[in-house]
């Protein structure tokens, strides 16, 4: 199998820090700027009860030009300026912090920031699920369930 050169994984690490800490920041847009029937609950962490609410400010994004959508046990967020596409898995603040190597590909893919990553991952190993894999059997990521993992 193909290995991931030391500076492509480092810009990999980094992207995947860039995903985790928009996820956060946009889940916390959504508990603040939505009619979010279970607030309570969401704040204590519950964020399996995030649902598609009511913007505040009327409209239909948040602040930022984000759009969301709220589906089963994720939310796509899709910057409608600049097509970034992030979704995030519900559940609680652990689950904000996965990254499901499907969906990791959409947001590498619509991120101008790591497209030429993007592009060396999908020619040398077709996606990044084998990357994630790779980095599990180096210990430097860990397998939670399925296509999800985190950093170790």
């Amino acid at each position: 199998m193909t290995q991931l050169d030391a500076e492509m994984e480092a810009v990999l690490l980094q992207a995947i820090d860039v995903h985790i800490a928009l996820a956060q920041a946009l889940i916390h847009k959504l508990i603040t700027e939505t009619d979010q029937p279970e607030k309570a609950l969401i704040e204590d962490g519950h964020f399996d009860e995030i649902q598609n609410a009511d913007v505040y400010a009327g409209g239909e994004t948040l602040s930022g030009a984000w759009w969301f959508d709220v589906h089963g046990e994720h939310c796509l967020f899709h910057h409608l300026e600049t097509g970034q596409k992030l979704e995030v898995a519900l559940g609680n603040a652990a689950c904000v912090a996965t990254v499901d190597a499907y969906f990791f590909d959409q947001f590498l893919a619509s991120s101008k920031a790591f497209q030429s990553l993007n592009q060396c991952i999908e020619q040398q190993f077709g996606g990044v699920l084998p990357v994630f894999e790779q980095l599990t059997r180096e210990n430097k990521m860990q397998h939670v369930r399925d296509v999800v993992f985190r950093k170790a």
